[in-house]
């Protein structure tokens, strides 16, 4: 039986088909990525996959996940590959959705109602679920929620200080998001550190091309996260704003903007793209800011003042944790960002190795703290794919 995994992101579309031979998600016969999809990144749009040891990378315009889960099935046919079933990745399941669920009649109209949840993500998700519907109508497929991840936080945590007739009404508490990631990396870190998952403490930064957020996890779950009500909480993101006053918003309404247009502002408007005036994407905000460009420098600054609120508002809360843990796309591969966040960490006995932190392989778990270290510093690629297709496979049995 084969499995195909569609994980839409905020900038991205990952995929992967796994070959189920009875055993775990089973073996690997396409995996890849779509990039820079629907992005304001100075960088063009395209396609990589690997196949047996071949990688290739195709160019093509991506203006939406839709036209980015078009070119994979487009890929499969020509690769011959057939697909038996399909997961997909939806970020927001609301108070409707806290285990994987079979697309059908009877589901289909509860997730075209979580669409607003999540204005980023969840669209994208149910046009990509269209799109196989239309083009493998014969495939069984699967929804896999990241907020169910989060759904064991303790009440205080959830719990947002507003009326209680209010958030019992409209469902008002924090989700949390990036489920399926920590629900990977907090595995690998628990293995590493050869500690029982539901023993180890873990301050996990999930920093994505698109959205991030942190999560801190103890007693096997999530106790808390930066993300909230919707993605658009906590950290500055690409295009998000990450926490504001809520004031700034009904601002904006009073000065004449509509919901829907404080809505775009915030969420695709605003983040690095937002203070930089240049780019969405980081690399290019950190490439800009050594070269003196302000906007950038300002930008850089900001996102890593807030990443350093949350580590330390967790280590503080969570009297300390077994190991901080760097994963997704940011999080891997940006040596600088992970070495600007734990500049002054040593005052909470955090010991960068600097030499390890700056060759770390983004494909690999490894340590980039001193031995000294009061608390592990590790960079773990995450796996979301593998997950999707481990849930789609249990609710096959």
């Amino acid at each position: 039986m084969n499995i195909l995994t569609l994980n839409s992101g905020s900038s991205s579309l990952s995929f992967k088909v796994y070959q189920h031979d009875g055993e775990d998600s089973g073996t690997i016969l396409l995996s890849g990525k779509a990039r820079n999809v629907a992005t304001r990144t100075r960088a063009a749009s395209f396609i990589e996959w690997t196949a047996g040891t071949e990688v290739t990378i195709k160019y093509c315009t991506l203006t939406n996940h839709r036209l980015a889960a078009q070119e994979v099935l487009i890929l499969l046919e020509e690769l011959n590959i057939k697909v038996d079933a399909i997961g997909h990745r939806f970020v927001h399941g609301g108070d409707l959705f806290h285990a994987c669920t079979r697309v059908d009649d009877s589901s289909l109209p509860s997730l075209r109602d979580c669409l607003p949840l999540a204005p980023i993500h969840n669209p994208n998700a149910f046009s990509i679920i269209e799109a196989c519907l239309a083009t493998l109508p014969s495939a069984d497929q699967f929804v896999v929620f990241d907020t169910a991840f989060h759904a064991r936080m303790p009440k205080y945590a959830r719990t947002y200080a507003l009326p209680e007739d209010l958030m019992t009404r409209f469902g008002l508490h924090k989700y949390g998001f990036h489920g399926l990631s920590y629900q990977y990396v907090s595995a690998m870190a628990a293995q590493y550190l050869k500690k029982p998952l539901d023993e180890v403490k873990l301050i996990m930064c999930h920093l994505g091309t698109g959205g991030s957020s942190v999560c801190a996890f103890a007693e096997g779950r999530s106790i808390t996260t930066s993300m909230g009500y919707s993605p658009l909480a906590g950290l500055v993101m690409s295009t998000r704003c990450g926490d504001i006053d809520a004031e700034v918003a009904l601002e904006l309404v009073r000065r004449g903007m509509s919901a829907d247009e404080v809505s775009q502002t915030l969420n695709h408007k605003s983040g690095l793209i937002g203070l930089s005036g240049y780019s969405s994407n980081l690399e290019e905000v950190i490439a800009a800011a050594e070269e003196g460009n302000e906007r950038c420098i300002l930008a850089y600054d900001v996102y890593v003042a807030r990443l350093q609120h949350y580590l330390g508002a967790y280590t503080w809360q969570f009297g300390g944790a077994d190991a901080i843990v760097f994963t997704d796309d940011i999080g891997t591969h940006s040596w600088k960002l992970r070495a600007r966040a734990l500049c002054s960490a040593a005052a909470l006995g955090v010991l960068l190795d600097k030499e390890m932190n700056r060759k770390a392989p983004a494909d690999q778990t490894t340590l980039i703290s001193l031995p000294q270290s009061a608390t592990a510093v590790l960079v773990i690629p995450t796996d979301e794919e593998k997950i999707i297709a481990e849930e789609v496979i249990a609710s096959l049995r």
